[in-house]
């Protein structure tokens, strides 16, 4: 009886534990540096509106957003690929800022975020999340320079040592 009455009052702390570890490392987003030879804004946008929701914010700025139901129905809660394009005129560059969100029940609807890079933590997801990279990279003819995972908090788009603060 005592055991049985341990395991119970410890059963919201385990589950606590097992959350914080998924929030804090669920934080990430796949970071993509292209060369291209025009602005390919205005043709990705074309391209992706059969399957992505599109917000055009200026000439030089598209998000995307990819809604999973099926992840969501079976997660029980909400789940979508977003991509941040940014085209920079100046050096005929792309940065590209892609990530999975998803508010689920498991981590009590908080919002985890998930890179496309390799590692564990959504290992079924990052195949499907690349098959989308490589989609947008070929609508906007991009000659890939760099990609690299980080926080989804870093400032967007970054180049060099400069930040500017991401559009909202």
């Amino acid at each position: 009886m005592i055991l049985h009455r341990q395991i119970r009052a410890s059963a919201p702390l385990q589950r606590f534990l097992l959350v914080v570890p998924l929030v804090a490392l669920g934080c990430s987003a796949s970071y993509i540096r292209a060369s291209v030879s025009d602005n390919p804004l205005q043709r990705v946008a074309q391209e992706a509106r059969e399957e992505w929701s599109v917000e055009q914010v200026n000439e030089q700025t598209l998000r995307l957003r990819n809604s999973w139901p099926i992840y969501s129905v079976f997660a029980l809660g909400y789940g979508a690929s977003h991509a941040n394009l940014f085209y920079d005129p100046s050096g005929s560059e792309l940065s590209v800022q892609c990530y999975f969100e998803g508010f689920t029940l498991m981590t009590l609807w908080m919002p985890i975020s998930i890179d496309a890079e390799p590692g564990l933590l959504g290992l079924a997801l990052k195949p499907i999340m690349n098959r989308q990279i490589d989609d947008i990279l070929r609508w906007s003819r991009a000659a890939v320079a760099s990609r690299r995972s980080g926080p989804r908090s870093e400032a967007f788009p970054q180049k060099g040592g400069e930040v500017r603060a991401p559009d909202k």
